[in-house]
């Protein structure tokens, strides 16, 4: 039955769209203090696959995160059904390290994951992993891909920051590769690898907590803003090394490498020869600019990468600010966008705190099924500083996701014609509302449609093929 909510934006739907016969539209070295390890080649393609889907702590808790919380989150998804709908990736970002032995081995911080304790005195994250397994969640684990992590640079008061010498506090994945993919896919069991890339950016030498002795200096491989600068080569050679050393461990490939250079390192150029997905931007804040801006980064590099997917903008905010359960209307242009383009779904909000309108957006089937159809490229008709059109072709013939995002604080009405969409004039065209789940027909040559302030109308098109 729908919602009070729905209700009434259905009524509010039906008065402002309207279908009519209009004009057409006018429309430095990586390797510089260490010597680098032989490269392994990683010549086979990446499997194409869905965008991945899931939820990662970093948005709701940062470092300061538990098992217990992770272990409610997960509980949340199946409950709530969005497991169901999707949502299968349980992933843990930094904070989850405690130091790296002398044997170059990782000890895992107990007091968040008490699970990993195990009676010999070693650590180890099986249980935690067989524990999802169990539930039927595939689980992600945190690196990067320099010699030390994002919050050893950015969140200095965190509680959970690794401990010991200059060494043992060198957690990131240089130098250690092999032996720390052996142990993530291997022994650990783990699904997924999201590798930051902080320790190729913010460990010079001139940095306050470099001075003082607390983190060795490495010089600078990524200059965030200027890839002249930037050692592109080097950096692509660390993850080309990287996904060759969890080749070692899967050769099956069915571990996702999620890349986490924000955008850097002409990472549009390369991602795609080792990761499933790769960042676009920087990370994603709980206000409606920011998101504009990481969408805006994954939209101009749709082109650039030969499938037209992989484009990773960041973790979806809703739940949290300007989409938070008092912005609806946020949230679900927030999820239609992006749908549209095909970004990964990664959930990162407190999801024990949601109610169902939230779990609504997030668990909209309909919105889901444009996300995960893996058919075709989105295409950008139209786009200013007001109003954005992107349409994306589906595996079912005759079929297309179309966007029309009112990307400002005003309403707006938006208009695309048949030519734009690749529609004969005389073909019989149907629209489907996907937040609505209402169905009627086009009548004439131009889609118009009045947005409310941010509102995206998400519609499927279907036409003879």
């Amino acid at each position: 039955m729908p919602t009070d909510h729905s209700r009434a934006l259905l009524v509010r739907r039906k008065t402002v769209l309207s279908l009519m016969l209009l004009a057409a539209l006018t429309a430095a070295s990586v390797h510089a203090e260490e010597t680098a390890p032989t490269p392994v080649p990683h010549t086979a393609p990446i499997r194409q696959m869905a965008p991945t889907m899931g939820w990662n702590p970093w948005n709701a808790f940062r470092t300061e995160v538990t098992e217990d919380k992770i272990i409610a989150i997960a509980e949340t998804l199946n409950r709530s059904g969005l497991k169901a709908a999707g949502y299968r990736y349980i992933n843990i970002d930094d904070g989850w390290w405690l130091k790296r032995r002398a044997d170059g081995r990782i000890i895992i911080r107990t007091t968040m994951f008490p699970s990993a304790a195990l009676p010999d005195g070693e650590t180890s994250f099986r249980p935690f992993t067989d524990r999802l397994h169990a539930m039927n969640f595939k689980v992600g684990i945190y690196t990067d891909i320099g010699r030390n992590v994002c919050s050893q640079a950015w969140d200095a008061k965190s509680p959970n920051l690794p401990t010991g010498s200059q060494a043992e506090r060198e957690v990131g994945s240089m130098g250690h590769q092999t032996e720390d993919m052996r142990l993530f896919f291997g022994e650990w069991n783990f699904d997924l690898v999201k590798v930051d890339a902080c320790g190729l950016a913010d460990f010079g030498p001139d940095r306050p907590y470099v001075k003082n002795d607390t983190y060795r200096a490495l010089k600078p491989a990524i200059i965030r803003g200027r890839p002249d600068l930037s050692d592109i080569n080097g950096v692509e050679s660390l993850y080309r090394d990287l996904k060759a050393a969890i080749t070692q461990v899967r050769p099956n490939d069915d571990v996702i490498l999620s890349i986490c250079t924000w955008g850097e390192a002409d990472v549009a150029r390369w991602g795609h020869k080792y990761g499933q997905q790769w960042r676009t931007s920087a990370d994603i804040r709980a206000n409606w600019a920011s998101m504009l801006h990481n969408f805006d980064t994954a939209v101009s590099g749709i082109t650039a990468t030969p499938s037209g997917r992989g484009n990773d903008p960041d973790m979806l905010e809703i739940g949290n600010g300007d989409f938070d359960v008092r912005h609806l209307t946020e949230a679900r242009a927030h999820m239609s966008m992006w749908a549209i383009i095909g970004a990964p779904l990664i959930l990162g909000s407190d999801l024990t705190k949601w109610s169902q309108d939230l779990i609504d957006i997030a668990g909209n089937r309909n919105v889901i099924a444009v996300n995960q159809d893996i058919a075709g490229r989105p295409r950008v008709i139209s786009s200013d500083a007001r109003i954005q059109i992107i349409t994306r072709p589906l595996s079912t013939p005759g079929t297309q996701a179309v966007a029309l995002i009112n990307r400002g604080a005003n309403p707006q009405t938006a208009s695309v014609n048949r030519a734009q969409l690749g529609l004969t004039a005389t073909s019989e065209v149907t629209l489907r509302d996907l937040w609505l789940d209402t169905t009627q027909k086009l009548v004439g040559d131009v889609l118009t449609v009045t947005l409310a302030p941010r509102e995206t109308f998400l519609v499927l098109i279907t036409t003879q093929p």
